[in-house]
């Protein structure tokens, strides 16, 4: 039995449309393995920084400059000068930058939303809401879009909170069924 030329080429391009599918589907594959992977060291420098000495005593310092803000006429008006620095300020101004930045980088996609709402949502929250008066003097000082990256987070947090998906991850991790040892 001959096979005709015309469906040895038809096998052939079969064949060959079948071979750049599968290397395709692996192209693809490969690809969401280096982002899960990247996923993951933006994550653990994320856990990194914010477990950081510094980021610590920037939270410690942010209960300071709130209780300053409510009781010091002077400071807040000091917070709409776009030169203003003070020590005491410095470490949460430091902060928020930085948050500011990780927003944008969850915002835009570059970091998975879902790691950093399940490790931080509840410390953006509080840090949000201590901080928003303090945010709307800087937003004098700097313009309207000061802190509006952190603000999306804050708010993308508290819908993670409010939708019971934080307590569904935490719960189960007690139902893991995998042994301890």
């Amino acid at each position: 039995m001959t096979i005709d030329s015309g469906w040895a080429a038809a096998i052939a391009s079969l064949v060959s449309a079948i071979i750049v599918a599968l290397t395709a589907l692996a192209a693809f594959l490969q690809l969401r393995h280096f982002r899960n992977a990247n996923d993951i060291v933006v994550y653990l420098r994320l856990i990194d920084h914010m477990d950081s000495a510094a980021v610590m005593k920037a939270r410690r310092q942010i209960t300071v400059v709130a209780a300053r803000f409510a009781s010091d006429p002077e400071f807040r008006q000091q917070l709409t000068d776009p030169a203003f620095l003070s020590e005491d300020y410095n470490d949460v101004g430091m902060l928020l930058r930085f948050l500011e930045h990780i927003s944008v980088l969850v915002t835009k996609g570059g970091v998975a939303e879902g790691l950093v709402l399940a490790e931080y949502a509840d410390t953006f929250v509080d840090v949000w809401e201590q901080l928003l008066p303090i945010i709307k003097q800087r937003r004098i000082a700097f313009g309207p879009h000061t802190g509006r990256a952190f603000e999306h987070l804050a708010m993308r947090s508290k819908q993670y909170i409010d939708s019971g998906a934080m307590d569904r991850d935490y719960a189960s991790l007690q139902r893991d069924p995998r042994s301890a040892e």
